[in-house]
């Protein structure tokens, strides 16, 4: 820029010149800017389509797109077993890979009505036809009674053929009837009846009325030879119109009534079953249920199929023992849901006894959860049951002096399985010479122990426990105790190996330690 003139008229010229001279140039930079601009965005859009094919590229050789499609359909199948409805849809929008592998009929097999949704008929159409001809699955969620029931129950009538199971929720006890009313008929493939019942009734001296029976069950599904498994889930104890071709019966008597039910009803209910094979009755969760004696005790029931047997509820539930006769009974479990007390319910373990004594003597597992037996109860016990190969005690108290009359083959030759869990009174050194009698006397040698939270059973005495068989400390993933969490053990475990599992263990006993 020149020198201004001295005149002021030239100055201001000059100086109007300048700005002008500065505006276009920056215009002109503006210019070039905008285009710099415009070939930045270019060029980001460039970066992008090459991310979209990196990411479409990537995709295709993920490991879940890399999945043969039988791994594919069995994973989706795992979905749909886990009561994910909407599973088939859900991976049918993924890829395309995807959605081939979703066309599997078995992926729609489990054919979930409720009544409430929208359109169920429309749904339960949908699911029939992509299952095409494989077995299916079905379960009806009947809260609510509705006009579209009728129609999507003769839809599903018309594949009766193809139903291996079927589960009904209802939370009331009439639809629920008219429903099971609607099945009669042929269903060859039918394996599995499930039935829920919300609706709760009381009943008068352990008798259930009338008004609370589930009608014509042996009728309805007479002609399903293939039936095996009925599980029932209410308050009351129904009547013994229970298909005879069942092998596995459950009973959860989970209401929240009070009520008071009969051994009678429970012996008629099993009468009725010559086939039974494994019988589940469970009333954990209805704290105030409580079960009547049999009024015929001197005839005791022959249930001759009958191999695994769980009684869970209060100590009443176990006088059913006193009434059966299980000559072929494998496995017996004994669960008390009672609070724990100061006195033991000692007569759990006479009852024992006394079915034992009934020659029920082929038991090779019985488990007992907080049900306390009299020692010479236990002894007594022992000496029937020969064949015993696992027995599993929580906080159910054993005594030194038991094990001592299982030392060598005196009792139970083939006891190999042991599972302590909160036993107090047992002490350490006791098993220690319980499992070492077992390899002196050349009996059946100890294959695994678990001692759980009991009072005196000391880190030496599992080092040499350690010494002689497998020592366990620690509870499986489906251990009945994982939801409780009461068998966790993670201190005293966490303990052991900083100081007894580290230091003072060998070799072999590492070996021999879970933990």
């Amino acid at each position: 820029m020149q020198p201004l003139n001295t005149s002021m008229a030239d100055a201001e010229d000059e100086i109007r010149q300048a700005i002008t001279h500065h505006e276009r140039s920056m215009a002109d930079l503006q210019i070039e800017m905008e285009a710099l601009k415009q070939g930045i965005r270019g060029i980001q859009l460039q970066m992008r389509e090459h991310e979209k094919e990196i990411w479409f590229l990537k995709g295709r050789i993920t490991l879940a797109r890399r999945l043969p499609p039988e791994i594919l359909v069995s994973i989706f199948e795992f979905c749909t077993l886990g009561r994910w409805t909407r599973a088939p849809l859900v991976v049918s929008h993924v890829c395309s890979e995807w959605r081939r592998a979703a066309q599997a009929p078995s992926i729609w097999s489990q054919v979930y009505v409720n009544v409430d949704s929208l359109d169920p008929y429309r749904r339960t159409r949908l699911w029939l036809n992509k299952s095409q001809d494989v077995p299916i699955d079905i379960t009806v969620d009947l809260h609510n009674y509705t006009t579209s029931t009728s129609r999507t129950m003769d839809l599903l009538l018309s594949h009766r053929s193809r139903w291996r199971s079927f589960t009904l929720f209802s939370f009331h006890l009439a639809p629920a009837n008219d429903i099971l009313h609607r099945c009669a008929g042929d269903h060859h493939n039918l394996q599995t009846l499930c039935v829920y019942i919300e609706e709760e009734f009381g009943t008068t001296d352990g008798i259930v009325g009338e008004d609370a029976a589930l009608h014509s069950l042996r009728t309805t599904f007479n002609g399903s030879p293939s039936l095996r498994s009925y599980i029932i889930t209410r308050n009351v104890l129904v009547g013994s119109d229970i298909p005879s071709s069942i092998t596995n019966l459950s009973i959860n008597l989970d209401g929240l009534s009070t009520i008071s039910l009969s051994i009678t009803i429970l012996q008629d209910i099993l009468t009725g079953l010559p086939l039974l094979e494994e019988f589940y009755i469970s009333s954990s969760r209805a704290k105030s249920t409580s079960f009547l004696p049999s009024i015929d005790v001197e005839r005791p029931t022959t249930l001759s199929a009958l191999k695994v047997m769980t009684l869970i509820g209060q100590p009443d539930l176990f006088a059913l023992l006193q009434n059966i006769h299980t000559p072929s009974l494998r496995q017996l479990h004994l669960l008390s849901s009672a609070e724990p007390i100061p006195v033991s319910h000692q007569w759990s373990g006479l009852t024992l006894l006394q079915w034992l004594n009934l020659g029920n003597t082929s038991l090779e597992l019985l488990e007992l959860r907080d049900v306390d037996v009299a020692q010479d109860i236990f002894i007594a016990c022992f000496k029937s049951l020969t064949k015993l190969r696992t027995l599993k005690l929580h906080d159910s108290e054993i005594s030194d002096t038991v094990f001592e009359s299982l030392h060598g083959d005196q009792s139970c030759p083939d006891l190999t399985v042991i599972d302590l869990r909160w036993c107090s009174v047992v002490t350490g050194s006791a098993l220690v010479r319980f499992v070492k009698s077992r390899l002196e006397t050349g009996a059946m040698p100890m294959e695994v122990i678990t001692i759980i939270n009991c009072s005196f059973v000391e880190e030496r005495d599992i080092l040499n426990l350690a010494q002689y068989t497998i020592c366990r400390l620690v509870i499986d993933s489906k251990d009945y105790c994982r939801n409780t969490g009461c068998c966790e053990n993670g201190r005293y475990r966490n303990r052991l190996k900083l100081r007894g599992f580290g230091i003072a263990a060998n070799e072999k006993q590492r070996r021999r330690m879970i933990l």
